[in-house]
Parts: C-alpha cells; structure tokens; sequence
C-alpha cells in the first residue's frame, strides 16, 4: 500500500509539471515530490530498487530499438571521437574539482570523485573504498550535479537545441504494428539481456543490459522493433525519478551553504565543455546537435536517454557516447584518482588529504 501511495504521488507530480509543458515532467515532478516528501517527514521515501529496474528496463528497450547496421557501422567509426569526448569530460570534471578543493575545506579525495561525472552510485561506490573520501561530502556534490544537469540539459535541449528535423523525422517515423508475439519476444530478450548484464557486472545493468540485448539482436537480424507507447514509457520515467529522489537527501544538501558558489561553477564548465565538444563533433562528423550534446552531456545515462526520445534525436549514437563516457569512467578513472592522490602525497604531504575534518 505504502508504494501505491508513493507512485500516485510521484503521478501527481508528475502531471502538475506536464500542464506547465516543463522539460521531462514524468521524470522531474516525481524526482521532486520524492525529494521534499522525504525532507518534510524526517526520513527517506522507500522506493525499491527492483522497481527502479523494472522502469530502466523499458526504457533500455526504447533506447536500443534505435540500433541498427547502419547505426552500428558509424558507432564504430566515431569510437576515437567517443573515446576523445570521455576524455575531455574527465579533464572539466578535474578542473571543477581543482577550484573547488582551492575554496573550501573538502579534502582532494572527496573533491575528484564528487566533481566527475560519473554517476552518484559509482562514485560512493569508489569513495567507499578510498579511506580519505568524505562519503557525505561525495554524495552532495555528485547529488546537486545530477540535479543540475538533470534540470538543465532537458531545458536546452528541448527548448534551445531541439533539432526540428529530427523531431519530424520522430513524428514521420511508422513503427510497425505490436502483436502480441513480438512484445513477449523483446520483453524476453530485454530481461535476459539485463540479467546478463548484472552477471558480468556491467555497470547500471538494467539499463545497459536492455540496450545492449535489443541492439544486438535488430543489428543482425535487420528487424525494426514495435514503438514503446507513451503511456508505459511515462510509467518507466516515474519509477526511475522516484528511486533518484528517494536518494537525495535535502537537509544534506543544505548543509554545504557556504560552497554553491564553488560547486555550481564546477557545473558550468562542465556543461560549457560538454558543448564545446558537442559543436566539434556536428563540425566533424555533421551530427545533429540535439544528439552530440546529449552524448557529451554529464547527465545519466537514463536521463538523457528520456530526453533523446523526447526529441527524437539519435537514441544509438547518444548512447554509445553515454556508455563509452561511463565505462571509461568507471575501469579507468579510479586508477586516475589513485595517482592523482598519490602524487599529491609525494609532493605536498601537509596538503588538504591530511589535516582536513570530514563532514
């Protein structure tokens, strides 16, 4: 009963920012109403995680149906690009970390995991194995991005860079008719494909498994998959925005007062980079600007993905940028921290790591 009412609540808020027309409403309203419903009672809302991979499920699926030969063959060519993008994003991360460890008192360890985007779980995933992270500290900076970007990159997207012929190709687009055969099949092969996922610990597996799995299998067969309807894919944005707000902690949020200035300034040059590089790549390559900014943004995975599908930019090569960011984030970014901290042992030992208090 309890995630009945807590569902409808998210629906509501979800609703109330769709009459206003506001940029992903079914994502954002819940996201919201999840957050200040758990700042008001004293305690986190529940929301199980199961739930929350149910919804990246379906959206996997809506994302992978977008591969094709053709989409796979120019994926290939642009893995430099994509490789290079990562990069760059890593290096606006560190910058934002640099100033911020330059004006406030979090220490190195916990400013180079908070300021990268490299999703929220990941990055207290590897604070927690760090003895010098300030897991508190962490999870803020890595929660007020997430929120920022997720607030932001929506709003430029679909009312700044919105490419209008890829919204008519979206709408021109006639997915073929859904039979019951066909649903069963490609719910099958997504569940598989996120159970496989989680087997090899592919990070955010119930997302990246659907993907991967749909992908694959229209890759080689050459089929067109069925349109998720709206309705379920508004659904699957209300599960997803409500696990992300059950997560934030508000009153945590607040406590750090004294650095937005810092943090938000981190934030800009990040997003500033992200479309830097997302006019070099529709200069190089002549992709839509919608796709190469959603592919360079440092937002989630997931978030992004709702927001190609909004506005119907390229759902395969965002995601490909998306998951070549994140995975180089996730195998080689923490060797980076370690030298990074290892260095700064060496030549400042006196530094910030040592004699800063945790939060």
């Amino acid at each position: 009963m309890h995630l009945v009412k807590t569902f409808c609540f998210s629906a509501v808020g979800g609703f109330l920012l769709s009459l206003i027309h506001a940029p992903l409403p079914w994502l954002l309203g819940p996201l919201a109403v999840t957050a200040m419903t758990g700042y008001y009672q004293k305690k986190r809302v529940v929301w199980p995680v199961q739930l929350r991979d149910v919804s990246q499920l379906l959206l996997g699926y809506a994302m992978g149906r977008a591969f094709n030969a053709e989409t796979a063959a120019l994926i290939v060519q642009a893995l430099p690009l994509m490789l290079l993008a990562a990069i760059m994003t890593v290096c606006a991360g560190l910058i934002s970390a640099w100033l911020l460890l330059k004006r406030s008192d979090i220490n190195l360890t916990s400013c180079l995991l908070g300021c990268v985007p490299g999703g929220l779980t990941q990055m207290v995933m590897l604070a927690d194995e760090l003895p010098a992270a300030d897991l508190t500290a962490v999870t803020i900076l890595q929660t007020v991005r997430m929120l920022s970007t997720v607030a932001v990159i929506p709003f430029l997207t679909i009312h700044v860079l919105a490419d209008a012929d890829a919204q008519a190709a979206a709408a021109a687009a006639l997915p073929p008719p859904a039979d019951w055969s066909s649903v069963f099949m490609y719910a099958a092969l997504a569940v598989a494909g996120m159970y496989g996922a989680k087997l090899i610990r592919i990070p955010v597996a119930s997302l990246i498994g659907p993907i991967l799995a749909t992908g694959a299998y229209l890759i080689v067969t050459g089929e067109t998959a069925p349109l998720a309807s709206k309705f379920w894919l508004s659904v699957a944005q209300i599960g997803v925005g409500t696990y992300i707000g059950a997560g934030i902690d508000v009153a945590k949020i607040r406590s750090y007062n004294g650095y937005w200035s810092s943090i938000f300034e981190g934030i800009i040059i990040v997003l500033a980079c992200s479309m830097l590089m997302a006019l070099g790549l529709r200069h190089l390559t002549g992709m839509g600007l919608t796709t190469a900014f959603l592919g360079c943004a440092p937002g989630g995975l997931a978030e992004m993905g709702v927001t190609a599908l909004a506005v119907g930019a390229d759902s395969a090569m965002m995601t490909a940028y998306q998951m070549t960011r994140l995975l180089f984030i996730m195998l080689v970014y923490p060797s980076i921290v370690k030298q990074i901290i290892s260095w700064q042992a060496h030549t400042a030992p006196a530094a910030k790591d040592s004699g800063c208090h945790s939060r």
